[in-house]
């Protein structure tokens, strides 16, 4: 996205680099969304609606936060900018108090042509080639985001044990073809952990299907 979307006559604080900042930030409130959703996978909980939108609030609070104490986000370091207030890192109070506001200013920059309700703060966006800086912390988040992504393709114990007891799953249980063999792979190897672990519903599923008896005895 061009700067040149967001654009104004004199170039302040709180407009220079503003259509990056803004792409930056919706990046970062995608990658909540996306840590949000994996964790509720990783914990095996309902995933409502109302849930999902306070996990992602606290995991965007958390990136707030830790952008504050280093200056960088994995959206802003994708768009190319570090978020520095004189010459060094916003700092952690700073970082906490952006997080309702850059929420705010996500919604009305785009109108406005600047982001009023980050000037308080005395925040800036600096520009920095992606490839530079902050790598340990944008690798960080990256590390988070391919886990999330590896919980929401992964069976959770409960869709597995719910699996085997279909007749996909029977068919999974007794060698014969399905529609998915890598669900059945996935479901059989997850069964077979929980009950290992001692889950008492794991060991009764994996007894009463075959392949997975015949795996957990290996």
């Amino acid at each position: 996205m061009s700067d040149t979307l967001f654009s104004s006559d004199v170039e302040t604080a709180d407009t220079l680099y503003l259509g990056r900042q803004w792409l930056g930030d919706l990046l970062d409130l995608a990658l909540s969304l996306l840590l949000g959703w994996g964790l509720l996978r990783a914990l095996d909980v309902s995933r409502t609606p109302g849930r999902l939108i306070a996990v992602t609030a606290g995991v965007w609070c958390v990136m707030c936060l830790v952008g504050g104490l280093s200056g960088w986000t994995l959206g802003q370091g994708l768009v190319g900018l570090r978020l520095v207030r004189g010459d060094g890192a916003p700092g952690a109070s700073r970082g906490a108090a952006r997080a309702p506001l850059a929420l705010v200013d996500l919604l009305v920059a785009p109108i406005l042509q600047r982001r009023v309700f980050e000037r308080p703060l005395g925040l800036e966006a600096k520009s920095v080639p992606p490839w530079r800086g902050g790598l340990a912390w944008k690798g960080g988040w990256l590390v988070l985001a391919l886990s999330a992504v590896w919980f929401m393709v992964m069976p959770t114990r409960t869709e597995s044990l719910r699996y085997l007891k279909t007749l996909d799953g029977w068919r999974c249980c007794h060698g014969r073809a399905t529609p998915s063999p890598s669900k059945c792979t996935n479901a059989v190897s997850r069964a077979v952990r929980e009950a290992a672990g001692g889950d008492a519903q794991a060991q009764a599923v994996v007894a009463d299907c075959p392949t997975a008896a015949a795996a957990m005895g290996r």
